[in-house]
């Protein structure tokens, strides 16, 4: 096999050629083909000196007087050392070297060789991240790992993304997973969102905490999905944790790597919506009118077809992105070092959005002595977002914005901004995107320091100690003027969020080779975390006019808010590894975690795991087959628990800030109860490794049936005991399923071709709720039944139009129709669970050029389009509305798939399959075209490396989905709501060019 990609050239910056040096020359050739390889590192071993071949595998290199010996290392090959001795030519043949099911994976509180791993670990590896521009690491994950489902809420920049570890688990409390970055769990969960009566609306995507990290300073993400893997985190692991570390120094290897990439981003155009034209439009309005019970006509106005406004073009725009980065990484002997510096910025493609963001990373390691090691990690992120009303948000212009009649303009004869006559109520889109101001500015402090001591030559002790502070400050300002909501008042606000969390782990780690069969790996341990989260905000109105957006400037306090909340838990954890003959493995973790969030009564779980895998592979009668080799069979159960509820919810609770008679009070809120405990689940996994053909093709497939119990669920008591809720445990839910990842090398020798996929089968379903059904949703169009998947939709089932009325008819029970008057009617009428999830990943090489094709799948999945709701209702008394409309009813004996305008009566919106579509897509995530530059050219610029590149995101989606697209989640924080197209802001395509360099 030959790579051919020039791979990042690991040079020290020397002070000058001293006297002493030789020249060393030679050829590269891999060992099956014969053929030459160019950009295969050449080192000097002792002084970190070094250059790449050329592109037909030659290389040149002064040898200082100290050198040694020369390093021969190269993507996909065995790494070689040779002696120089007296030679001064070389020809070096380098063999192929398949590491897929031999790498280092990292695992709780340490690392492991794959081939010795028990549990169900997917890795993304450093390479796979940085060879497309991506925001955050969250993205960095789709399409990349089995049984992980990665869903972007939304196109919103900065905005949060949804992940789901082997299916949602939880009703109330969260299903997303446990992110441990270089060793702590941070705080990830923090949707700072605001409320109603604070920024109006703020959609329900609020801001992702976890972009603050650079995805460029990532070295590996570990996915950790079976309790073997989880259970060593026992109380927060039951939706799996997602490992992170971060790029660190090597002892003599100095480098310096810049990268930069621009270009812009714009709404598909195939994916705008069809609305109707001002022709159109006033032939349907006028139809509509003619419905109206109260008679009447609609107002000159909206008939002037001499203006036709195209809203979704004054509404989107091309937006501009970019990003640049500088990176440095090197040491001695005693101390190593990574560092790290990025700038950036992505505007929306909805006016007046956006994200940038500022960061920097420093990753010290120090070898003080034989026995006793430091290490240091330090990241500083400033991020901004400026957001938009989107997400179930009133004046969202994807909800009502669009659907403004097109006989209005954006302003008036006169320069003001023009307002629907009809509806006084509705909002000038673009007025809205321009004039209000919703801002957040996160500063976020991500450090630990760590020690290891080594106490014998198999006893270490390790402690760490870290530090996740965050502190957002949210601004949010209507003006008085050129708004509707609040005209002539205006509305501000401004709050201060603080979000404080340490970390102590001290545990011991215990490595032997008992003898030649046997080795064992231990821990044992303990960890104590504590946050703090506060916030402050005021909100005042009476502002003057629109130039001054200070909170001061307003005249009326309209309210004010303060909170801080605690939590902490205390862990015990302890894992046994033990190998026989390196092909009997068995592994057992323990843990112990106290929740300070739970009842007195149940503070305490207990998570156990215990796996075993064998490597058949390794057995005398299968060694040497020449098809199958690696074979491993892996096995494994246990519990994991989830304590992501709010706090205090065990005890009872008062909400303050009350007023009884002009006195101040209390009002009862939530019943807590001392009996409140773990939500748990209890996994169990069938696994197996292999590759066959001598490692061209390796897979992973693994069997889970995961049964969450004891759910957390807020349920509503009876107001005569004077609490509105509590919290208590009871139902179960069970995701079991089916993954695998195969990666394959299709072709080698000088056009190379290899292939990743990963694909997962996913079944959920409520197995118990004692307390029978709960809704969710808007209008509950969400339910939580035994025997259906969970957030299953709930509605009318549609029959078609009625041609003598024009009007909707919906099935009843009975097998009449009829309007959608009566609840009992009601059925299930979709799963928002996908039955298929997964991606692909086409890599090429052709001699200095690489082209990489990634795609992102979901099959199986129904998604509520509440969006076509606004453009189909027939509701509203001026509003615009789908293309559709055009091929309406319009007199007895039609036969159309699209009713009448019904003004006065929302029985043709009601919550029913109208809404309802298949939601499967096929998406090509990322397209990347890349050129390295030859030495012949690198040489002349004194650099050791140069690649420029081009990518595509979100190139194309292949979908029936009639939205803007199909991978949404509007109401991601709701455990029973989802799969919802509430106005969701539109996922970009985006272009980009960019150039890495190394030094």
């Amino acid at each position: 096999m030959k790579q051919i990609i020039l791979l990042f050239a690991l040079i020290v910056f020397t002070q000058g050629w001293s006297y002493g040096q030789s020249e060393v020359t030679g050829k590269v050739l891999s060992n099956e083909d014969r053929q030459p390889l160019p950009g295969v590192s050449i080192m000097v071993k002792e002084t970190g000196t070094g250059v790449v071949t050329d592109v037909d595998g030659n290389f040149r290199i002064n040898v200082p007087a100290a050198g040694r010996t020369l390093v021969f290392s190269f993507i996909g090959m065995a790494t070689q050392e040779v002696t120089i001795g007296n030679q001064t030519r070389f020809e070096i043949s380098l063999r192929e070297e398949q590491k897929s099911l031999d790498e280092v994976v990292v695992v709780g509180y340490g690392t492991m060789d794959r081939k010795r791993l028990t549990s169900a670990v997917s890795s993304i590896s450093s390479d796979q991240i940085e060879k497309d521009p991506l925001p955050s690491l969250t993205q960095a994950i789709q399409g990349k790992a089995g049984g992980v489902q990665v869903t972007q809420n939304s196109g919103t920049p900065g905005g949060g993304i949804s992940i789901r570890v082997r299916g949602t688990t939880s009703i109330n409390a969260s299903s997303e997973p446990l992110y441990v970055i270089d060793g702590v769990p941070v705080n990830s969960s923090t949707n700072f969102i605001g409320g109603q009566d604070f920024n109006f609306g703020g959609a329900d995507q609020g801001i992702n905490i976890l972009a603050s990290i650079n995805p460029s300073d990532i070295a590996s993400i570990e996915i950790l999905k079976d309790a073997a893997a989880t259970a060593i985190y026992g109380a927060r692991a039951s939706n799996g944790v997602v490992l992170v570390t971060t790029k660190r120094g090597r002892a003599n290897e100095s480098r310096v790597s810049v990268n930069a990439y621009a270009g812009f981003s714009e709404v598909p155009r195939e994916r705008w919506l069809q609305f109707m034209n001002s022709e159109e439009y006033v032939d349907y309005i006028t139809d509509l009118w003619s419905f109206r019970p109260q008679g009447g006509s609609p107002l000159p106005a909206l008939l002037d077809t001499s203006i036709d406004t195209d809203w979704q073009r004054e509404t989107f725009r091309t937006a501009a992105i970019q990003n640049y980065e500088v990176s440095a990484t090197g040491g001695s002997d005693k101390t190593q070092y990574y560092t790290s510096f990025g700038y950036y910025n992505q505007e929306g493609t909805i006016k007046n959005s956006g994200f940038h963001r500022y960061s920097f990373r420093l990753n010290l390691d120090h070898q003080h002595s034989d026995r006793v090691q430091f290490n240091a990690n330090v990241n500083l992120t400033n991020s901004f977002n400026r957001r938009i009303q989107e997400e179930n948000s009133r004046s969202a212009p994807i909800r009502n914005g669009l659907v403004t009649p097109p006989t209005i303009p954006v302003r008036d004869a006169a320069g003001n901004w023009a307002f629907d006559p009809q509806v006084t109520s509705r909002e000038n889109p673009v007025a809205w995107l321009t004039l209000p101001t919703n801002t957040a500015e996160n500063l976020r402090i991500l450090t630990n320091a760590g020690l290891t001591y080594k106490i014998t030559k198999d006893l270490v002790f390790k402690t760490n100690f870290g530090v996740d502070l965050s502190t957002i400050e949210e601004n949010f300002f209507l003006p008085p003027n050129g708004v509707v909501f609040n005209q002539g008042i205006g509305l501000g606000g401004s709050r201060i969020t603080k979000d404080q969390l340490w970390l102590n782990e001290n545990y011991f780690q215990f490595q032997k080779e008992l003898n030649e069969n046997n080795r064992i790996d231990a821990i044992l341990g303990m960890s104590v975390q504590e946050s703090q989260f506060s916030f402050t905000d005021a909100r005042r109105s009476n502002f003057p006019f629109n130039e001054i957006p200070i909170i001061s400037a307003g005249g009326i306090i309209t309210g004010a808010n303060a909170t801080v909340q605690e939590w902490s838990i205390l862990s015990y954890f302890s894992r046994v590894n033990y190998s026989i003959q390196d092909k009997y493995l068995f592994t057992a973790n323990y843990r112990i975690d106290g929740s300070s969030r739970f009842g007195a009564l149940n503070r305490y779980g207990h998570f156990p795991s215990v796996a075993f895998a064998w490597r058949m592979g390794d057995e005398d009668f299968l060694r040497g087959n020449g098809v199958v080799e690696n074979l491993k069979f892996r096995t494994s159960w246990g519990l994991s628990g989830n304590q992501e509820i709010p706090n205090y919810v065990n005890q009872i609770l008062f909400s303050g800030g009350q007023v009884y008679n002009q006195q101040p009070g209390f009002l009862p809120n939530v019943y807590g109860s001392g009996e409140l405990g773990w939500e748990t689940t209890e996994q169990i996994n069938l696994g197996v490794d292999f590759s066959l053909f001598n490692n061209r093709i390796s897979v992973l497939a693994d069997y889970y049936v995961k049964n969450t119990r004891d759910l957390l669920i807020r349920v509503q008591i009876p107001r005569t005991s004077g609490y509105m809720n509590t919290f208590t445990n009871l139902g179960e839910i069970q995701n079991r399923g089916f993954e695998f990842e195969l990666k394959s090398r299709n072709m080698t020798g000088e056009f190379i071709w290899n292939t990743s996929l990963n694909m997962t089968f996913n079944r959920n379903e409520v197995m118990s709720l004692p307390e029978g059904d709960i809704l969710g949703g808007i209008g509950n169009f969400n339910i939580a039944r035994e025997g259906l998947p969970l957030g299953s939709f709930f509605g009318w089932v549609m029959h078609g139009v009625n041609p003598e009325n024009g009007l909707i008819d919906f099935e009843r029970i009975d097998g009449t129709l009829g309007p959608p008057t009566r609840q009992q009617d009601r059925q299930i009428i979709g799963n928002p669970n996908p039955r298929l999830f997964g991606g692909i990943t086409n890599d090429f090489f052709y001699k200095n050029f690489d082209f990489s094709v990634m795609g992102q799948f979901v099959g199986g999945v129904e998604l509520y389009n509440y969006t076509a709701f606004y453009r189909f209702s027939g509701f509203n008394l001026s509003g615009n509305g789908d293309r559709a409309w055009t091929r309406r009813w319009r007199q007895p004996g039609d036969i159309t798939d699209v009713p009448r305008p019904s003004p006065g009566s929302l029985d043709n919106a009601a919550v029913s399959t109208r809404w309802v579509e298949d939601g499967s897509f096929f998406r090509l995530r990322n397209i990347t075209l890349g050129y390295t530059l030859p030495n012949t050219i690198t040489d002349r610029l004194k650099i050791n490396n140069m690649r420029i590149y081009t990518t595509v995101q979100n190139a194309f989606v292949f979908t029936s989905y009639t939205g803007y697209d199909p991978e949404v989640n509007a109401m991601s924080s709701d455990g029973i709501a989802y799969g919802t197209d509430h106005s969701n802001y539109p996922q970009p395509r985006i272009f980009t060019g960019g150039i890495n360099i190394t030094f």
